[in-house]
């Protein structure tokens, strides 16, 4: 039974009643009269119907404590990810907010915290990034059993530009960039420019990874190098989506990838560093000045990652049959081992 009767030493008789659920007790209280118990019980189990009950001893626990808990369910991410939200949480939200039971936290609490970055002047984009996360933290208390309300949802994402608009290139100024970085670099920006990859899964490919398929070679994209913010170093792991693809070999660098594997050991980089290594996007930048090689090719302001929306734009004007002359006249370079 769920509601059971005590008699005291003393001679008072109080009802004490348990909610069970999923085979574990996860409230109970005494009450002097069995009419009371019945109807504490009942209310109980009518929210637990409804998915509104909470445990409001468990509603105590500090933001830093569930933020911490949320943190570690994250693992399944790429590292990138869970070093952003980590450092948005040490340096912006836990000083202000760590301390607070999360069943204490208001609306006008996360307000203050978007205050607080805004008077550091903050990005909107970091603003909104810090809020979004705020969010999702008490989304996994809800979910838990902690809160019935999501106090973060109730304050609007800051207003204001938060996002670049995509940039790419055109046939013949991806190939001016091409000439424009050294050597050692060039069948990277060509890679990216006419692949769609991101800078992580080139990083990460090796010459194992090379396949033939019906219509040529092929790589098989399936992990990423993902550079620490922390460290600064590659973190390896699964790409972005978790999941694999494979990816047709562009024409221009079909000579250059079949000299890799020919004298490459297994497990070699397929687009290895100087030193033979893993690219990051650091070390990328300063090896092929790209500052200075986009102002010599006339697209200054291009950054890495324009190169993975010029593929696409690629793709739509060979589709629209566009003069890709610029771009397959590269297929005539000798690319080194």
């Amino acid at each position: 039974m769920s509601v059971t009767r005590r008699a005291h030493p003393t001679g008072k008789v109080t009802w004490r009643a348990k909610v069970f659920f999923e085979g574990r007790v996860i409230a109970q209280r005494s009450f002097g009269r069995r009419v009371d118990a019945k109807r504490w019980e009942a209310d109980q189990l009518a929210k637990l119907d409804a998915g509104s009950w909470i445990d409001p001893a468990r509603g105590r626990m500090t933001f830093a404590a569930l933020a911490e808990e949320w943190q570690a369910s994250r693992g399944h991410l790429a590292v990138r990810s869970q070093e952003t939200t980590r450092f948005l949480l040490d340096k912006y939200v836990i000083p202000e907010i760590g301390a607070y039971p999360i069943s204490g936290i208001s609306a006008a609490d996360v307000e203050r915290v978007m205050s607080a970055l805004t008077a550091r002047g903050l990005a909107t984009a970091t603003r909104r990034r810090a809020l979004s996360m705020m969010r999702l933290v008490f989304d996994y208390a809800i979910r838990d059993r902690r809160l019935s309300v999501n106090v973060a949802r109730m304050v609007p994402l800051p207003r204001g530009g938060t996002k670049r608009e995509p940039h790419w290139l055109r046939p013949e100024q991806l190939g001016r960039l091409v000439m424009a970085v050294p050597p050692l670099c060039q069948p990277v920006v060509l890679f990216l420019g006419t692949t769609g990859c991101r800078f992580s899964e080139m990083a990460a490919l090796r010459v194992d990874d090379v396949v033939q398929t019906p219509h040529g070679l092929g790589v098989r994209v399936h992990r990423a190098a993902t550079q620490s913010k922390r460290t600064s170093g590659a973190v390896f792991g699964p790409t972005k989506t978790h999941q694999s693809r494979t990816v047709p070999v562009p024409a221009a660098l079909d000579e250059y990838v079949r000299t890799r594997v020919a004298f490459t050991a297994p497990g070699g980089y397929l687009f290895p560093s100087p030193s033979g290594g893993v690219w990051t996007n650091t070390n990328f930048r300063a090896r092929s000045g790209w500052m200075e090689a986009t102002r010599r090719a006339g697209v200054e302001g291009t950054t890495i990652h324009d190169l993975r929306h010029t593929a696409a734009s690629l793709l739509i004007a060979a589709g629209a049959d566009v003069n890709l002359s610029w771009v397959n006249r590269l297929s005539a370079l000798r690319w080194g081992s």
